[in-house]
């Protein structure tokens, strides 16, 4: 059906907009996430004399600067193309400035995992933009190429694990993206992103009730966070589809 086309659509959506959540709330795990919380406490123009400074002295603040500088034209990017899409000549520049420091970052420490795995999240958005299929394929190789490297620093890290096994997932590798989400569920079985990307399989699959298992889980392990929010809705938009009448002679699969 129409509406069942529609609702897939836009499921594959928000599953491609997880490159920047997937953090949950509390107390900053790492030195990076308490740079950041820092940082955020400064308004706009304090910030960013503090990164210009920050960015020109000792390491590991030097990356971490450079790191949050590319990350904040990421989100400008992902703004506009919300508004523009990907192939908006705004979201184009603030994309390449973003890959500059990104970049930066990865030279200043060659084992940045965030900053590779977002290297690899911005090439998965310019694989979004109208281009032929070469081209196309070009950019999901390269974005490929930098989950992969992220993966050879931290084998176990779950965002680029989950970004891999998403990107495979829209390149139709069911099954090779079933083992990129499972792997990081045999490593953490509370991993709320894993289990979204999996109810993201199944309701491509039109598993519903798998589907709907998945996110449950998902919200279970981050009930207040941007995953366990964007679960609920997705559940609620499943049970709809679920529930809608089907037209006499027409074929259904749940």
């Amino acid at each position: 059906m129409r509406g069942s086309n529609v609702v897939l659509i836009l499921l594959l959506l928000v599953a491609s907009s997880l490159g920047m959540i997937g953090c949950k709330d509390g107390v900053p795990q790492s030195d990076l996430d308490q740079f950041i919380l820092q940082m955020n406490d400064l308004d706009s123009a304090a910030q960013a004399d503090s990164l210009r400074a920050i960015a020109s002295a000792g390491m590991p603040r030097a990356a971490f600067a450079t790191y949050m500088t590319g990350n904040n034209y990421y989100v400008a990017a992902s703004d506009s193309a919300h508004l523009h899409g990907w192939g908006s000549s705004q979201a184009n520049t603030l994309l390449d400035s973003a890959e500059v420091y990104f970049n930066a970052a990865v030279a200043l420490d060659s084992t940045f995992i965030e900053a590779l795995v977002n290297l690899g999240s911005l090439w998965d958005d310019r694989s979004e933009q109208l281009s032929g299929r070469a081209d196309r394929d070009q950019k999901v190789a390269k974005a490929e190429s930098y989950y992969l490297l992220a993966l050879e620093v931290a084998p176990l890290d779950e965002k680029a694990r989950c970004n891999l096994g998403s990107l495979y997932l829209r390149q139709r590798r069911t099954m090779d993206a079933k083992a990129e989400f499972q792997k990081v569920l045999d490593n953490d079985p509370g991993s709320s992103l894993a289990h979204y990307n999996m109810a993201i399989m199944f309701a491509e699959a039109k598993i519903y009730r798998e589907a709907i298992n998945e996110w449950e889980l998902a919200v279970k392990n981050d009930p207040d966070g941007d995953i366990g929010e964007r679960s609920r809705d997705n559940i609620q938009i499943v049970k709809d589809l679920m529930n809608t009448e089907v037209p006499s002679g027409a074929k259904t699969s749940h």
